[in-house]
Order: C-alpha cells, then sequence, then structure tokens
C-alpha cells in the first residue's frame, strides 16, 4: 500500500511540474511578445528628436508587463525546483523500501 500512496503522490508531483512547465512556456511566449512590441516602438520613433521612451506610456506599460513577467518566471523557477527535489526524494525513498522489502523477503526465505 505505502508504494501506491508513493507513486500517486510522485504521480500528482509530476502533473503540477507539467503544469508549471507549460506556464513557464506561457509566461515566456508572452516575454517574446512584449519585448517585440518594445522593439516596434524603438522603431516606430528611432530618429525622432527629443523623443524619450520612457515618457511613451505604452513602452513603459511593456517594460514594467516584461519585469513583472520575469518576476512570476523566476518564481516559477523555484518551484519546478522544489517539486523536482520532492520527486527526486520520492524515488529515493521507493528504492530504499525496495531494496528493504528484498532484503527482508531474502533473509526470511519467502
Amino acid at each position: 500500500m505505502a508504494f501506491l500512496a508513493l507513486a500517486s503522490q510522485k504521480s500528482l508531483l509530476t502533473l503540477q511540474k507539467n503544469f508549471l512547465q507549460l506556464q513557464y512556456t506561457s509566461i515566456m511566449n508572452q516575454e517574446n511578445a512584449a519585448a517585440a512590441q518594445m522593439a516596434a516602438i524603438q522603431k516606430a520613433h528611432r530618429g525622432e528628436q527629443g523623443y524619450n521612451l520612457e515618457n511613451d506610456a505604452e513602452y513603459v506599460y511593456y517594460e514594467q508587463l516584461d519585469e513583472q513577467l520575469s518576476t512570476e518566471k523566476d518564481s516559477i523557477d523555484t518551484q519546478l525546483t522544489a517539486i523536482e527535489n520532492e520527486i527526486s526524494s520520492l524515488k529515493t525513498l521507493v528504492n530504499n523500501n525496495v531494496k528493504s522489502s528484498c532484503t527482508l523477503n531474502l533473509a526470511s526465505g519467502g
């Protein structure tokens, strides 16, 4: 029974990991879109005398969005590392229990 509980816990963690990886990919896509918008704004105003990107509300919006998305990516990265460590611990626990169980079976002759 313990093996089933550990296996289902590992499956749940793997599912969470996959969901976080999907979120991470989505955030990367949003970051790329924001960077493309910022580049387009820069290109549209290149060469304009006295134009300051820091005064352009749209540019500032994408700049702040990019910073926010970067923070979210860092957070997801931390969560992914924690989940991967948990999965690794479960694998170690299962391996140790299997070895222990095999040793007990051999010792008892069963």
